[in-house]
């Protein structure tokens, strides 16, 4: 049974109601509605839910000198005619059950059961946080899980601020109700680029409040560490080239990364790079007829048979000039030090990831924070290539995988890099057919804008922390009303915009801190302790 209403439905020649909004007008006693409430219309034949995006006081004096007049000047006064006024909302449709614009109607809160309704879909399995309505009810919004790591829709971005948009945080909350509610196999693996942010995940995070620990509850969510693995290179003394001490190395040869080669050769222009990638491709094909499987073995045999005394630089040896040889020998020869702790020069030095070993509900931490960036994207580009392989070939041990980048702007950039080029391009694959085989990209960066459209344009679900305002003003937000993007721009940690396929309007939700530990919170106890 409705409760009284806090407002009623109005048309008018400048904001006219349509199918996919209304407006309404609110008493000057109803302190509670806002941008972000939910409320439910009712004309007596068909309902509606909506999200309030914008709201706007009217009155009937014309201008502000009207207004000061009245009151002789004086702020404090009180004219003896007090000024009619209103508050109008307008909001966006959520669900409906016709198709047509309200001509009337009472505006009233939904109950509990009613938001249940619209964030309990059938098949809607995974909370993605919790709706707290003005009226002080709170619901847990449930997105469907087909459409998160399923084959009707993948991928989900986090965006916002650095620092203040808690975008980690946001993401190990996801991985948690993922792994809590999802019903399939599902395991992640991470890439750390920054200090020890994502080393200590299998820590619980003991800096939890109150507020976290009800929306944990409410998600029905147990917070704990996860079960983890910190995987990173080697350094100069053969430990792990990590912040933290316990990890487990890897370290590739020739064979594990023959493939990956042409990605990383350098040339001064395209037509440089075409002849390098081919007398590369030649190069392969000779070492591999004669057994060479160590750069360090193939290093000699370019110096003894394809870089002969005597010969000059402009002489074909085996279809490729000699001095293109020189110049692919010098490249691969500068990668022990390009890429010291991660390539070596001999087979017996090689650790493999052990990828047949990823666990369900286990998390795998790539640890590349000390890594330069020409490394950093050979690790990605390899490590995604080994899991879509075996995730084809369903020899992974888990249904589904979730591969988390942070600045996904920087290695998914619109505009065109030769440096990047194959892994943007293995990006926008995953991006375009990673559901079919049940891979999902969880992106985070700290401009959306800054991303190819070509991603973008794939992902089911996408979440908005804190929002500068110069982002907001890229086309991307012409979307959202201009009060949601101030409210954007307001945002404290725990506020995020949650944007689903299956929605028909983006919904505010409350995320908590991550179940985990991160490398700031380790750095806060320290502090604490120390003190």
């Amino acid at each position: 049974m409705d409760t009284k209403p806090v407002g009623t439905i109005i048309g008018t020649k400048g904001r006219p109601n349509t199918p996919s909004e209304f407006n309404f007008w609110i008493p000057q006693s109803e302190r509670s509605v806002a941008i972000g409430t939910i409320v439910k219309v009712n004309d007596g034949m068909s309902e509606a839910y909506g999200i309030v995006e914008d709201m706007a006081s009217y009155t009937e004096i014309d201008d502000a000198l009207m207004h000061q007049l009245s009151r002789g000047g004086d702020p404090e006064t009180t004219s003896p005619n007090k000024e009619q006024t209103t508050i109008v909302c307008r909001a966006r449709t959520l669900k409906q059950d016709m198709d047509r614009p309200f001509r009337e109607g009472l505006v009233y809160y939904p109950t509990l059961g009613e938001l249940n309704g619209l964030f309990n879909l059938e098949g809607c399995r995974i909370p993605f946080g919790v709706f707290e309505n003005t009226d002080g009810l709170s619901v847990p919004v449930m997105v469907n899980e087909s459409y998160i790591t399923g084959f009707e829709g993948a991928h989900v971005n986090i965006s916002g601020m650095s620092g203040l948009g808690t975008k980690t945080s946001a993401f190990l909350f996801l991985l948690s109700s993922i792994f809590a509610h999802s019903r399939g196999s599902v395991a992640c693996v991470l890439f750390n680029i920054k200090s020890d942010d994502l080393l200590y995940l299998d820590e619980t995070n003991p800096g939890m409040d109150a507020v976290d620990r009800d929306i944990y509850k409410i998600c029905k969510i147990r917070p704990a560490g996860f079960k983890a693995r910190i995987f990173a290179p080697t350094d100069i003394l053969e430990r792990g080239n990590s912040l933290r001490e316990d990890i487990e190395v890897f370290r590739w040869g020739y064979a594990e990364i023959a493939r990956y080669i042409p990605s990383i050769l350098k040339a001064g222009d395209p037509d440089q790079k075409e002849k390098l990638d081919t007398a590369y491709y030649d190069l392969a094909r000779m070492s591999s007829e004669k057994g060479l499987t160590s750069f360090f073995n193939i290093l000699e045999f370019m110096r003894d048979e394809l870089l002969l005394d005597g010969r000059g630089w402009t002489d074909l040896i085996h279809g490729t000039y000699k001095a293109t040889w020189g110049k692919l020998y010098n490249q691969m020869k500068g990668f022990d030090s390009k890429y010291f702790g991660l390539l070596t020069k001999y087979d017996d030095e090689v650790v493999e990831l052990p990828y047949d070993e990823l666990e369900d509900r286990s998390v795998w931490v790539v640890d590349i924070q000390k890594l330069g960036f020409y490394p950093r994207k050979l690790v990605f580009e390899k490590v995604i290539s080994e899991l879509v392989s075996r995730l084809e070939a369903k020899t992974l041990g888990v249904d589904k995988l979730i591969i988390f980048m942070d600045e996904l702007n920087k290695y998914a950039p619109p505009s065109h890099s030769t440096d990047i080029a194959s892994l943007k391009s293995r990006l926008i694959d995953i991006s375009a057919r990673g559901r079919s085989v049940g891979l999902s990209l969880f992106g985070a960066e700290q401009f959306k804008s800054k991303v190819d459209a070509n991603i973008l344009g794939n992902i089911s679900t996408d979440i908005y922390g804190k929002t500068k305002e110069a982002e907001l003003m890229d086309p991307l937000y012409n979307k959202f009303s201009k009060e949601l993007k101030e409210k954007m721009r307001r945002f404290k940690k725990d506020d995020k915009l949650l944007d689903h396929e299956l929605f028909d309007a983006p919904v505010f939700v409350k995320m908590p801190r991550p179940p985990c530990m991160l490398g700031s919170d380790r750095m806060r106890i320290a502090r604490e302790v120390v003190v």
